[in-house]
Formats: C-alpha cells, sequence, structure tokens
C-alpha cells in the first residue's frame, strides 16, 4: 500500500457475472493495494438489491447494467458511476463480441431478424438492456419489434423453455450462449443496437456510489476510479486472464469460461454511449424523455 494515502475499505456489491473480471483482476494485481484501498468484494441477486445495498449505505459501490441507473437518476435517486463494467462492440466476422444473441431450436422455421415477427422471445428481465438491445437490432435487420413479445425467464431456464415450445426464441448472454450452442440451439441475431458502421460500444454496466459518499470521500472515490481504470485496461489487455479468474466470483466452469466471447473493457464511459443508450429508452417506451447521463456520469467525468 502507498505509504502516502490513508487506508480505506470499500464494500463492492454486485451480481457476479462475467463483465465485474477486471474487478477481480484488479485486486489479483495489486492495483487496489496501490492506493491503499481494500475490496471487500460481495455477490447480490439483483440489480435492484445492489442499488438499494448503495442508497442505503450497506455498500459503498455497487455495480449494475446502465438502464436501471439511469432510471434511478430519473427517479431522483442519488447514483454516480466511477468506472465502466464491460461494453459491446459491433460483432465482426460472426463473433458476438460480447453482445446479447437471440437463439432459436434447431428445428426451427426462424432463420432471420424479420422472422422473428409475431414470435415470443425470452428475455431475462423486462424493459431492461436486453429488451433494448434485441428490439433495436432486430429493428435495424428489418424486423418489427414492435410485435415481439417478450416473456421474462432466468438465463439458466431458457433453454428448457425453448425445448419446451413455451417460447419461440432466448435472449442470453454468455456463458449461456455456448451452453446453448452446445445444446444444439441456433443463432439468429446477434443483439448490437447501434448501425454497425456507429463506432458506438453498447455499456452493459457501471460501477456507482452514491452522490453523498462521493462528496464526502473524493479522494476515495478518486483512488477507486484510477484503480478501476488500469483494472479495465489490465482485463482489455489480457483477455486469458479475464477468461481464467471467471469460475472464481462465478459460477461458471474452467472450460465454459474458457471459451466465452468475451465483451470490450473500456477504461472509460464516453457520454454519448450513455445518452445512446437514454435515447433507446425513449425510442422503445422505457423512458417519455432521455434520462440525464451527465448527471449520473458527473463524478467520473471529473476525476482525471
Amino acid at each position: 500500500m502507498a505509504a502516502d494515502l490513508e487506508p480505506a475499505t470499500l464494500r463492492v456489491i454486485q451480481v457476479p457475472v462475467i463483465t465485474k473480471a477486471p474487478l477481480y483482476l484488479g485486486i489479483e494485481q495489486g492495483f487496489f493495494d496501490e492506493e491503499s484501498l481494500t475490496i471487500d468484494a460481495q455477490g447480490a441477486q439483483t440489480g435492484a438489491a445492489v442499488t438499494a445495498a448503495v442508497v442505503s449505505g450497506e455498500a459503498q459501490i455497487g455495480s449494475s447494467a446502465v438502464v436501471p441507473q439511469l432510471l434511478a437518476v430519473a427517479q431522483g435517486l442519488p447514483l454516480r458511476a466511477v468506472a465502466a463494467s464491460g461494453a459491446t462492440a459491433a460483432p465482426t466476422d460472426g463473433e458476438p463480441n460480447g453482445n446479447f444473441v437471440v437463439l432459436v431450436g434447431s428445428d426451427s422455421d426462424i432463420e432471420t431478424a424479420e422472422d422473428l415477427n409475431g414470435t415470443t422471445i425470452a428475455v431475462n428481465a423486462l424493459q431492461a438492456a436486453i429488451e433494448l438491445a434485441v428490439r433495436a437490432a432486430a429493428d435495424r435487420e428489418g424486423a418489427d419489434s414492435s410485435t415481439f413479445e417478450f416473456v421474462a425467464i432466468p438465463f439458466p431456464e431458457m433453454s428448457a423453455a425453448l425445448e419446451a415450445g413455451r417460447v419461440d426464441a432466448v435472449a442470453v448472454v454468455e456463458p449461456f450462449f455456448q451452453a446453448a450452442v452446445e445444446e444444439g440451439h441456433r443463432l439468429v441475431l446477434v443483439a448490437y443496437p447501434y448501425d454497425l458502421d456507429s463506432g458506438l460500444e453498447f455499456a452493459l454496466g457501471t460501477f456507482f456510489t452514491s452522490a453523498e459518499y462521493a462528496e464526502q470521500n473524493p479522494d476515495v472515490i478518486g483512488r477507486f476510479i484510477r484503480a478501476m481504470r488500469k483494472a479495465n485496461d489490465y482485463a482489455q489487455e489480457h483477455p486469458d486472464e479475464a477468461r481464467a479468474i471467471m469460475p472464481t466470483f462465478t459460477r461458471i466452469a474452467p472450460e465454459i469460461a474458457a471459451e466465452v466471447s468475451l465483451p470490450n473493457f473500456p477504461a472509460d464511459l464516453p457520454l454519448q454511449e450513455v445518452e445512446a443508450q437514454a435515447e433507446l429508452m425513449v425510442r422503445y417506451g422505457i423512458a417519455d424523455e432521455p434520462p440525464d447521463a451527465r448527471t449520473l456520469l458527473s463524478v467520473l467525468e471529473a476525476t482525471p
């Protein structure tokens, strides 16, 4: 630990998924030690539980998807992003690049995005990031996503629902994509929501704190931001290490982790990418007007 920095412990609560690999690599590589920070990483079952823990002060840092954070800010909850937590780029040469994917059964007549019109699609949560991405990507490919019926089914239960005929398609993320393909399900859509030549990444989440904690502890938050930037850079540059650490904080088996399609791990979260997601929220009826992305990112943008 740095001798001239006051030691601090941060409880970080998050749903343990692959986008959190940089946090655990940062602990392993000593990036937080360099900032005299001790990270007490705790798992949660839902993003709502993460937000509640941060707002109540039970945890100093949380991590969840961007959509619920923007909705929370729009509702007056004082959340402030302090680090990026994964992002997806446009698919290349059949590689999903960490995006959500839509799968159908091996004997399905569905071949294209347009064939999804009028179908029932399983997502893990309604009116959330995965639904936005599926609708925008399908519309870009010529479908009419207003005809889709979305039903909420947990990721681990989706394959069974597809095989039983309860849904026509499922929208999944890694590692469920690899497992579903091994079971014979077929990819019909990579759900990257923007124009393929836009250059935009789809932000999967952020680490965030409360405005109150950030105001009262600016030095500690600045040190966390610096450490996470290093951790994200490290994960981006060492994808095999990111895959290798996943089984230590998730239930992903090492042989599955070795094959997952990783998202990008950007060091920072550009305002335009969060604003683009806010605009999707309006387009697809999750928000009446674009939530204030600048407020969510105010602490992160102010930290060099």
